[in-house]
């Protein structure tokens, strides 16, 4: 039997290579390689390594466990009190100065905090530089920049960079906590602080501010929004995108503002004495740091499964199911006194860190791009005071009790209960007239 193949036909499988060849090249990637870069072996250092230093800080400076706790938790609350000037920054200016400046000041800082005894100088250079430095050049920049080079596929290029952070954290933390047991942690945050500078200024030259910057229109690049043909499509395409007004009218924003705040608080007090609770539950301190560098190990899958696979499960179940096994893991961490109970832990913690990825896709998914940045800086500047609380309450309750158990339990209540919350957000519905054209 013979076949007749059309022109179009024969040409479609070449045009379709060409198409992926084109995507493939596309210099945003490069980019996404270079942030990812820094954030494996900058960004990690602080998001993830610095608990390795908790108890060593505390003993070295004679410090109760609040007092320790403070320096990390202002580190946190910092990030979301200057969020507003890092983004006006980081749209204002290019990329290259921001990310160079943000590695001089966070090596320095980690130079200057290598030969410092008093508590007080510790808390206002980890703060005033090492903090700076890292949330204003390591965090926001990144994911700015790839908002600018991505249209199509913004959500798988900012899962890679996001991803990179559990990278950099599943290895950081073993390297540094035996750095710390074989030189001392003075000496790894000395070297720790050159490393920086070497690494971040080079990368720096990497990482364009956006394709116009390079000499690309970005309409023109395998990157080019779809162009909505008609006033019914246009309709479709922007009747999610809320006003802010719109937006704090909504039950579903405050509840997965409630949501967001509890998820992200209780985390961040549990990083940071991470490994303090670790040896609360009868681990060494480098048992401690490896069980955590578990934990990363495990939500670097984690995160990409759930970040770039489409189940067709509404996102609010996702969520809501990730939560209740990081409420699962911390419930047999506080009341199972059997060894499994801190692997238990640590694996739902790291499947809380996978699902929780969509976090911030959910927000997207219903209140659309316009508005998008506003709408999300209200709520950080919202769990940015819970990052600050909840270590030092973590610690306040050690301090008081000489145990974690009373503060878990509370952190406890607090995950279940973002586990509902997140399981109560429906998608909004926004009323729009859509005008027709008279024929």
């Amino acid at each position: 039997m013979l076949v007749c193949v059309s022109s179009s036909e024969s040409t479609a499988q070449p045009s379709t290579l060409s198409k992926l060849k084109e995507s493939l090249t596309y210099p945003g990637w490069r980019v996404v390689g270079a942030c990812s870069f820094l954030a494996i072996f900058v960004g990690s250092i602080f998001v993830y390594g610095f608990p390795v230093f908790f108890l060593h800080i505390q003993r070295d400076l004679e410090l109760s466990s609040a007092a320790t706790s403070l320096i990390f938790a202002l580190s946190r609350g910092e990030a979301g009190i200057a969020g507003p000037i890092t983004g006006w920054i980081v749209d204002k200016f290019d990329s290259k100065p921001i990310i160079i400046f943000g590695g001089l000041m966070v090596g320095g800082g980690l130079a200057i905090l290598s030969i410092v005894h008093t508590y007080w100088i510790f808390l206002v250079v980890f703060i005033g530089m090492v903090a700076v430095g890292n949330n204003t050049s390591f965090g926001q920049t990144f994911l700015a920049v790839i908002n600018r080079w991505f249209v199509k596929r913004k959500a798988i290029a900012m899962t890679l960079v996001i991803t990179s952070y559990t990278i950099g954290g599943a290895f950081m933390v073993p390297l540094l906590s035996r750095g710390v047991e074989a030189l001392g942690w003075r000496t790894v945050l000395l070297y720790a602080g050159i490393f920086v500078v070497v690494l971040s200024i080079p990368t720096s030259l990497f990482i364009k501010r956006s394709p116009e910057s390079a000499g690309i229109d970005i309409d023109q690049s395998p990157e080019a929004p779809d162009r909505p043909a008609s006033v019914a499509d246009r309709a479709r395409i922007s009747e999610n995108d809320f006003g802010v007004n719109e937006a704090l009218k909504t039950t579903t924003f405050w509840l997965m503002l409630t949501a967001s705040s509890l998820r992200i608080s209780v985390t961040s007090g549990i990083l940071v004495h991470a490994i303090p609770i670790m040896t609360w539950r009868g681990l060494s301190e480098q048992s401690g740091a490896d069980l955590i560098a578990l934990l990363f190990f495990i939500a670097i899958p984690s995160r990409l499964f759930f970040g770039l696979y489409s189940s067709g499960i509404q996102t609010r179940y996702i969520l809501s199911i990730g939560m209740a096994f990081g409420t699962l893991g911390l419930f047999t961490l506080i009341f199972v006194d059997a060894g499994w109970a801190v692997y238990t832990f640590v694996a739902g913690i790291a499947l809380l860190e996978g699902a929780t990825t969509l976090n911030w896709v959910l927000m997207g998914q219903y209140y659309g791009r316009r508005n998008f940045a506003t709408i999300i800086g209200i709520i950080t500047a919202v769990y940015s005071m819970g990052m600050l609380a909840s270590p030092l309450f973590l610690g306040w309750m050690f301090d008081q009790t000489g145990s974690y158990r009373i503060g878990l339990i509370v952190f406890l209540v607090m995950y279940a209960s973002s586990s509902l919350f997140f399981l109560l957000s429906r998608r909004p519905i926004r009323h729009v007239r859509v005008a027709y054209p008279s024929n």
